[in-house]
C-alpha cells in the first residue's frame, strides 16, 4: 500500500509539473486488450466503494463463489460500512482493500469539476486526499 501511495503522489506531481507549463484538457484513456497465445485470459475484478452502502448481494456472491476482488475504498465508505469491511478482512485471500482517497475527491491539481465533482485543485490538496485515504485504511 505504501508503494501505491508513493505512486499516486508521483503521478500527482508529474501532472502538476505538466500543467504548470500549459493547461491541457483532460484526456480519457482507451484500453486495448491483446489476445493471449498461451490460453485463457484472466480478468481482474476491481470495485470502487466511494460513499454509499454495500450491496450485500455482490459481497455474498464474491465470498460464496470464492471470487477475488480488489476494492478501492474511500475513508467515507470505510466509516459507513463497518460490517462489510469486517467480512472482507475476514477473507484476505479474496479481498484486497486499496486507497481511493479520503473523500472521493478527483486527484486533479487544478480547480475544475470532473464528472460534476470538484477536483482537489492543488498538489497539496491531492496529497491530502491520498494521505487521508491511506490513514483511513490503516486506522
Amino acid at each position: 500500500m505504501r508503494l501505491l501511495q508513493k505512486s499516486l503522489c508521483m503521478i500527482a506531481l508529474s501532472w502538476a509539473m505538466a500543467s504548470a507549463s500549459h493547461a491541457a484538457p483532460l484526456v480519457e484513456p482507451t484500453l486495448h486488450i491483446k489476445s493471449q497465445a498461451s490460453g485463457a485470459g484472466r480478468v481482474a475484478l476491481t470495485l470502487d466503494a466511494c460513499g454509499g452502502q454495500t450491496d450485500n448481494r455482490i459481497l455474498s456472491a464474491l465470498v460464496d463463489n470464492k471470487i477475488p476482488a480488489t476494492i478501492f475504498v474511500t475513508g467515507i465508505w470505510l466509516k459507513r460500512n463497518a460490517a462489510a469491511v469486517e467480512i472482507m478482512r475476514a477473507h484476505p485471500d479474496l479481498f484486497e482493500l486499496e486507497n481511493h482517497g479520503g473523500h472521493h475527491i478527483p486527484a486533479v491539481d487544478t480547480p475544475r469539476k470532473i464528472y460534476g465533482i470538484r477536483s482537489a485543485g492543488s498538489p497539496d490538496a491531492v496529497l491530502a486526499e491520498v494521505e487521508s485515504g491511506a490513514a483511513a485504511l490503516t486506522g
